[in-house]
C-alpha cells in the first residue's frame, strides 16, 4: 500500500497530468451501472463467491458486493463485470497474513 505522503504527490501529478488518479495508485476503481452491474478495476483475484455475496482482493484491502443472482459476467487479470441485483458494496481491511 502506498503510504500517505506518497499517495498525496501521485493524486497531485495525477491532477496535473490529467490522468485518473488508478492509473498512478492502482486502486480500486468502481462503476455501477443501477442495481443491474458492477465493474470493477485493479482487482487481485476472487476470494468468495455466492450469488448473494463475493469478495475481490484489491491492494487496498477487499471490496465486499452483495445482493441477489449475482454472476460473474467476465473476469480477466485486473477487471471483473458483476451482474444481478447489486444491493451493497463495501469496502473492507486487507486480511492479516
Amino acid at each position: 500500500m502506498a503510504t500517505a505522503g506518497r499517495t498525496g504527490t501521485w493524486a497531485r501529478l495525477s491532477r496535473v497530468l490529467d490522468v485518473p488518479p488508478e492509473v498512478f495508485l492502482n486502486v480500486p476503481r468502481v462503476e455501477l451501472v443501477g442495481r443491474l452491474q458492477l465493474r470493477l478495476e485493479n482487482h487481485r483475484g476472487l476470494e468468495f463467491f455466492l450469488p448473494t455475496r463475493l469478495v475481490l482482493a484489491t491492494d487496498e484491502g477487499r471490496v465486499l458486493i452483495e445482493g441477489r443472482d449475482l454472476a460473474i459476467g467476465w473476469i480477466d487479470r485486473g477487471e471483473v463485470l458483476v451482474t444481478g441485483q447489486v444491493q451493497a458494496v463495501r469496502f473492507l481491511e486487507a486480511r492479516k497474513r
